[in-house]
């Protein structure tokens, strides 16, 4: 099973649009079957597949919707108070029960933002046994690994605990960036938690980086200088995807409700938005089964 993370601690990089795009593609196009996984408090991921609910407890907070398995005279005492499941519940010593998509082959572990913030302060001596390990434990069970092939985490733009777990229970990561000047010194940082996660790895588990994507790319001279820049630098050049993924307005077109088509990938094929997405995709399903 693959476990595929887009990470960067800075955030607008456009790292959820990457993660949706990837759930999107590996579970329509390839057919494999995908599970989502919300690790970031904003529960864009979550939104983009159910109908997040506005959290009573939290000031700007979202929590998952009840679980359309529930029932309210079920006896199964899996299910948590009010028939909801989240990924944050993995914190508290609760199963996971994820949530269908309108994708048959998707599926989804959404966020619950109030749970997911205690879980991120969480003290330090305290993060590994609460934090580091329970995301591992979850994707090394029978029920994920005969369940799925792959794995998508969207993260938060941070290098806290959550970022960090889901980076130590990835087979591959990517770096999405804007070519800008604060972005890249996030790839820097995400690079350098790249390579220290790479030397603690036991041998045969590789974390694998599948390199930093030019995301939200504008053919302006402040991106292609920032592009070309990282071409030249001998540490990074080895890194950057040959490809980019430009700023339009067809992703945020087809994440509207009620959109149609609901995908970039049902744009008309000379569409550039879905000619530079699928491209990107192929480049990255070929890095992970290439070896297979």
């Amino acid at each position: 099973m693959k476990v595929i993370v887009p990470a960067n601690n800075k955030g607008g990089v456009g790292k959820t649009k990457l993660s949706i795009i990837l759930a999107e593609y590996f579970s329509t196009y390839l057919r494999k079957r995908v599970l989502a996984i919300d690790f970031d408090p904003q529960c864009n991921f979550s939104s983009r597949f159910l109908h997040m609910e506005i959290d009573p407890a939290s000031i700007a907070g979202k929590l998952p919707p009840i679980h359309p398995d529930y029932s309210t005279t079920d006896q199964n005492t899996s299910w948590l108070e009010g028939g909801r499941s989240s990924i944050a519940d993995i914190f508290y010593g609760q199963p996971i029960i994820p949530y269908p998509t309108h994708i048959g082959t998707l599926d989804i572990a959404p966020a619950h933002a109030e749970k997911l913030l205690v879980a991120e302060a969480v003290r330090r001596s305290e993060v590994v046994e609460k934090v580091y390990r329970q995301i591992g434990i979850l994707l090394e069970s029978q029920d994920v690994t005969e369940s799925y092939d792959i794995v998508i985490i969207d993260t938060a733009p941070s290098k806290g605990p959550l970022t960090i777990s889901a980076i130590k229970a990835a087979t591959h990561m990517i770096i999405p960036s804007v070519m800008e000047e604060q972005p890249i010194q996030g790839v820097y940082g995400m690079m350098q938690l790249w390579m220290q996660e790479s030397l603690n790895r036991p041998k045969g588990k590789p974390l694998d980086l599948i390199g930093i994507l030019p995301n939200m790319f504008r053919k302006t001279r402040l991106h292609t200088d920032m592009l070309d820049s990282l071409k030249r630098n001998p540490e990074m050049a080895n890194f950057v995807i040959p490809l980019t993924l430009g700023q339009r307005t067809a992703y945020a077109e087809v994440d509207a409700e009620g959109a149609a088509p609901k995908t970039v990938f049902d744009l008309p094929e000379a569409d550039q938005a879905r000619k530079e997405t699928l491209a990107v995709c192929e480049y990255i399903s070929e890095r992970i089964f290439t070896n297979e």
